[in-house]
């Protein structure tokens, strides 16, 4: 699987990206320090929920399990959908970060 991923704003705690995978596009946004699933509503606008998007969420608890939990929620996505990876640290952030091809500078 092919991604590519640049960052597209600032949110709390995190960032937006525009994710391509394998050519398709999807929103990803990656956010730190926010581990329940009702956050979710703050996190994506509610003009992208409302627009029809499908949600996918997972947690990204650590960095051992990061390319597992993510691969699971980009398996099922389709092309406008939306993913939300609550990670549970800095390290699990930029694990994601970088699994999602947006490499940080250290």
């Amino acid at each position: 699987m092919e991604i590519i991923s640049r960052q597209v704003a600032d949110v709390a705690g995190g960032v937006e990206l525009h994710t391509t995978l394998d050519g398709e596009s999807i929103s990803a946004y990656v956010v730190v320090g926010v581990t329940d699933l009702n956050a979710i509503a703050d996190i994506v606008p509610r003009e992208k929920v409302e627009a029809g998007a499908d949600i996918h969420a997972a947690n990204v608890d650590n960095v051992d399990n990061a390319q597992e939990q993510i691969d699971q929620v980009l398996e099922n996505m389709n092309p406008g959908d939306v993913a939300v990876f609550l990670c549970s640290g800095p390290d699990a952030f930029g694990a994601a970060l970088d699994l999602l091809g947006l490499p940080i500078d250290e």
